[in-house]
């Protein structure tokens, strides 16, 4: 039996000292805040997006950064073992196979996840502390020994799993503060960028539009010649963009904008070519354009869009050729041109961390430091939105768990 110590009540954390204290290790998880999984609590707007419900092999091309580095994680604790563990600890889940085969509890109670959690670290003993910070690790000839604590106190382990999470939602306690640390004793930290955020628009004309929200629009940019799209809902907002598709790309883009200005490009109707756009818009002849295009895109956008044009709606027969072709190219290709996003604290993920050539993907062992281990979002992966990421915090979490 070895003591164990994992820093961060997040779901890898509570993960991994459960799989660690069923291998009959005592296990001490330390926890910064008076509550576990505080941001597990925000996940899915509150539902909890547990996990997706498509195939494992799936997951890697949902992977944004570094998806070989999952392969062992992903198969040592698949999706569907996650559901297999929760269905053991009477949890409830639903698979929403029409919203892209993302699972919810059943209840959509985020809050039911974490008490299944913490029910089952009570049955395996697991110590928690509360309110417990860490602020340094204690390192000796390259092997961790123990943390030492905000109030002082020096903790002695035979192994260390750091669980800490990354920037985003720092109220919840992941600050990125652990990163710090690991740097000072050696560990490349990769730079940290925002991801599943809002993007910010230059564009002024944007305001006019905020609050307007679109389904199935195409937002594409190309950078380096490579072309880099999206399709999904979307949102208008003050301040530029936002919405699933919206946020699925801002993680394909976001180390670019970080220094750059970027043109995307929105296509809203992006099963329907510009002739068939052009015919629509002239099927009533005596109807306003406007009037044949509303059952195709939000009327008040329409609106909006006309008078970006500086256009006013009239019959269809009254329409120019080059103003048909104006309003066809707005639809089919607004360039907007992106030049940020609305910052890490308001991102879902964080994007960048502890570089995974310093982690055996096999164990979640550090190759620099005997004994210390990695789970979750302190390390440089992410992934696209639909229980992903989630995914990759309990299977990171499990691996550690039972390596140590």
């Amino acid at each position: 039996m070895s003591k164990i110590i994992v820093v961060g009540g997040g779901p890898s954390g509570m993960m991994a000292a459960l799989n660690a204290s069923k291998s009959n290790h005592e296990v001490i998880l330390l926890e910064r805040n008076g509550e576990l999984g505080r941001k597990l609590l925000l996940t899915g707007g509150g539902r909890c997006n547990i996990t997706n419900n498509r195939d494992i092999e799936d997951f890697f091309d949902k992977v944004v950064n570094n998806k070989k580095f999952l392969y062992s994680s992903f198969y040592s604790f698949t999706n569907k073992d996650l559901l297999s563990y929760f269905e053991e600890n009477n949890l409830e889940y639903k698979i929403e196979t029409a919203n892209d085969h993302k699972v919810y509890t059943k209840s959509d109670k985020s809050e039911e996840v974490i008490i299944a959690l913490k029910s089952d670290l009570k049955a395996n003993k697991v110590k928690i502390l509360y309110n417990t910070k860490v602020v340094d690790l204690i390192i000796e000839n390259n092997t961790v020994i123990g943390v030492k604590t905000e109030n002082n106190q020096t903790i002695l382990a035979d192994k260390v799993i750091i669980s800490t999470g990354g920037k985003s939602y720092p109220n919840t306690g992941s600050d990125g503060m652990m990163y710090e640390i690991l740097k000072k004793y050696g560990h490349t930290i990769n730079k940290i960028y925002p991801a599943l955020i809002p993007l910010t628009v230059k564009e002024s004309f944007i305001k006019n539009l905020q609050g307007i929200s679109m389904k199935n629009v195409e937002i594409s940019c190309k950078i380096k010649k490579k072309k880099i799209s999206q399709v999904g809902d979307m949102l208008f907002a003050h301040f530029g963009l936002t919405g699933p598709a919206v946020l699925k790309f801002s993680s394909y883009i976001n180390k670019y904008i970080d220094e750059n200005e970027l043109e995307i490009s929105l296509d809203f109707l992006p099963s329907i070519n510009s002739d068939e756009i052009s015919k629509l818009i002239r099927e009533n002849p005596n109807k306003n354009v406007i009037n044949n295009l509303k059952g195709l895109l939000p009327q008040n956008f329409l609106k909006e869009i006309f008078n970006l044009l500086d256009l006013t709606d009239k019959k269809a027969n009254e329409l120019s050729k080059s103003d048909e072709l104006k309003i066809v190219e707005c639809i089919k290709s607004m360039k907007l041109t992106c030049n940020g996003s609305i910052g890490i604290k308001a991102s879902q993920v964080t994007s960048g961390g502890v570089s995974v050539k310093e982690i055996n993907s096999s164990t979640m062992e550090s190759k620099l430091i005997e004994n210390l281990f990695f789970t979750g979002e302190v390390i440089d992966v992410d992934a696209e939105t639909g229980g992903y990421n989630l995914q990759i915090a309990f299977s990171t979490g499990y691996l550690a768990g039972i390596s140590v």
